[in-house]
């Protein structure tokens, strides 16, 4: 399943990113819907998507590996790769945006570092699912030579080895009775106890493909098995992304350039926390399947029961969280931007983020719940319903 995902995730996401190149004027227009804003700012704007249109390709894997090591239960491996690419976009921004050239700088500049970051994160995943740990290799003994020096002569370069010898063997004899008692009862205490040693995708894909693999297109019956999820999972994804595109519609068409400039301090406050509660319906949908899947019997409906209050408990304690983290906005929105009518107009959206972070951390938990349990024609209606 995971070879086949990450297949057809490039070919998803390179029809993706070609609409997106090639009709970006029409769907930007389409956005603003009138012709009131600066032309400068509309090229800034068409250059930004279509380079981060080159990325899609990228960001498709990447997305795949990412929920195919969740869905196996590996929560370390993205942890790492997707670290290490963020790195790289890090870079990549203290780089570019300062640059003067109006082709790799400014938001250009910040679209270049983060088509970066996401081929290096393709690259990083390659490398961690194509790749096995190398073993340390065994220190070589010449056993013939050390039985010669623990058993020559008084003269022999052995002596002192010899001497050490015994000494040891003196020390463990009188040490060998208090021990084994205690040998004994570790033994049965790691028998009896689970192996804690988390598993992890490194190296999965090695011997059942080979890295260039992932440019052939995967077989029919293959792809199959997705059609499923295809407009359940796309219609959620719509519906959610569907209320950024009516924000950035109406802020954009009516608003002005202040409004505009406020409503992309409180966008890029809103993507820093959404993480926080999108984790729990990655983790959500990564374990509940584990339990969903087995026979039905009263163990399992008990433990669903108790899975789902306690992804509710978390998502309540995780809205809570975000929602003192949106409270301390008017205390950090002047680090944003230095015009005091854009600070102004950001607090005054803060009542309403508090709203809606409030119940973020119950909904994102709910929804990762029906996806695990591939409830997906309630989520899919709701989120159509939402879009329009």
């Amino acid at each position: 399943a995971l070879k086949t995902a990450l297949q057809l995730s490039g070919y998803v996401g390179l029809g993706l990113g070609t609409v997106l190149f090639v009709f970006a004027r029409q769907l930007l227009r389409a956005i603003i819907g009138n012709d009131s804003i600066s032309r400068v700012v509309f090229d800034a704007a068409m250059k930004y998507v279509r380079i981060r249109a080159l990325g899609m390709p990228a960001a498709a894997f990447v997305g795949s590996a990412q929920a195919g090591c969740l869905g196996m239960q590996d929560i370390r491996s993205p942890l790492y790769v997707l670290g290490a690419a963020a790195t790289v976009n890090l870079i990549g921004d203290l780089i570019l945006v300062g640059n003067s050239n109006p082709l790799i700088g400014g938001a250009s500049g910040a679209a270049w570092a983060s088509v970066f970051s996401q081929y290096a994160g393709v690259a990083f995943f390659i490398h961690w699912l194509f790749n096995k740990r190398a073993s340390r290799s065994a220190e070589r003994v010449d056993v013939s030579n050390a039985i010669m020096e623990l058993t020559g002569g008084a003269a022999t370069k052995g002596k002192r080895r010899r001497s050490q010898f015994r000494k040891t063997l003196q020390y463990t004899s009188k040490k060998l009775g208090a021990t084994k008692e205690h040998k004994t009862q570790q033994k049965n205490n790691e028998q009896a106890r689970p192996d804690k040693e988390s598993f992890t995708t490194r190296g999965f894909l090695v011997g059942k493909m080979r890295p260039r693999e992932l440019l052939r297109f995967p077989k029919k019956e293959a792809a199959k098995d997705f059609a499923p999820y295809v407009i359940p999972v796309t219609s959620t994804q719509v519906g959610r992304v569907s209320s950024y595109i009516a924000m950035a519609h109406v802020v954009s068409s009516s608003l002005g350039t202040i409004s505009m400039a406020a409503q992309q301090v409180i966008v890029s406050l809103f993507y820093c926390l959404t993480p926080i509660a999108d984790s729990l319906s990655l983790t959500a949908q990564s374990f509940l399947p584990t339990i969903f899947e087995k026979e039905r019997t009263k163990e399992r409906a008990g433990a669903l029961r108790k899975t789902v209050s306690n992804f509710l408990k978390a998502g309540a304690i995780f809205g809570g969280l975000m929602t003192a983290a949106v409270a301390c906005i008017p205390l950090l929105s002047g680090f944003f931007t230095s015009d005091p009518v854009v600070v102004s107009l950001v607090n005054t959206v803060t009542p309403l983020l508090i709203g809606v972070f409030a119940v973020h951390g119950v909904v994102c938990s709910a929804e990762g719940l029906l996806l695990g349990q591939k409830d997906l024609g309630f989520l899919g209606k709701m989120y159509t319903a939402f879009f329009v």
